[in-house]
């Protein structure tokens, strides 16, 4: 068992890389109580479901979708091959080829605890969504990604309620060239403490290359004098004297 506090060198890749998931996770719209059915779909003020056919019962609150289903809102979307689930109950699971994009701007990215830090996409095989105990559970090639920042495992568990998610099962972790392999990660997104579990744990943290050394100062060449040109002497011109004559 490794602790969050025994993980400095890699122990931002795991807070970072886990939180983009749980930020994909936390944004997914769930369907609530009395929703309206759409064309094809259910509709309330706050989400849309949208799909070729909805089987719907109005007293139990059952549904299912048996096609390709686009959930949407402010901010978020996703879409799965289909879905069902329980409106009066909260409950809803979208299946096959799951995509949950967050664009950053979900109404739980107000909430310090599931604040990212920009855009973040889950893909799984199968989401599980239980709005009223705030459970969202992800199963089967789970993977989430944000920006540089990757993760992947066999299941992930988010309670918003508690503000824990649980990752299991060949999870793997990366964030700018650190990296972590482990059995199970426990994270909290409120003390950011996690809890790595694995036979054995493996992190990897890129070697910064030692710093260049600074070139040595060089001192401007030395200008030499420019040779002074020696002073032409002066010269008095001296008279000729005159040719003297013969008597």
């Amino acid at each position: 068992m490794i602790r969050r506090r025994c993980l400095a060198p890699v122990g931002l890749a795991v807070v970072l890389a886990v939180s983009a998931g749980s930020a994909a996770l936390a944004a997914l719209p769930t369907p609530g109580p009395d929703p309206v059915p759409a064309p094809g779909g259910l509709q309330t003020p706050d989400y849309r479901i949208q799909t070729d056919e909805t089987h719907w019962n109005f007293n139990s609150g059952d549904f299912t979708m048996p096609h390709r289903v686009h959930f949407m809102r402010p901010g978020t979307d996703a879409v799965g091959d289909k879905a069902n689930g329980n409106s009066k109950k909260g409950t809803a699971t979208l299946i096959g080829n799951v995509v949950v994009h967050d664009s950053g701007n979900a109404t739980e990215t107000g909430d310090p605890a599931y604040r990212g830090s920009g855009p973040a996409t889950l893909t799984c095989d199968q989401l599980d969504i239980d709005s009223k105990a705030k459970l969202y559970t992800a199963t089967g090639h789970v993977h989430f990604a944000q920006g540089a920042r990757t993760g992947s495992a066999d299941k992930a568990i988010l309670n918003r309620g508690t503000g824990k998610l649980h990752l299991e099962g060949d999870v793997h972790l990366t964030d700018n060239g650190s990296t972590m392999s482990a059995a199970t990660v426990d994270y909290d997104l409120n003390t950011k403490d996690a809890e790595v579990n694995g036979s054995p744990a493996v992190m990897t943290q890129p070697v910064s290359p030692p710093p260049a050394p600074a070139p040595a100062a060089t001192k401007p060449p030395k200008r030499k004098p420019a040779a002074k040109t020696p002073a032409k002497p002066s010269h008095t011109a001296k008279p000729t004297p005159a040719p003297s004559r013969s008597p």
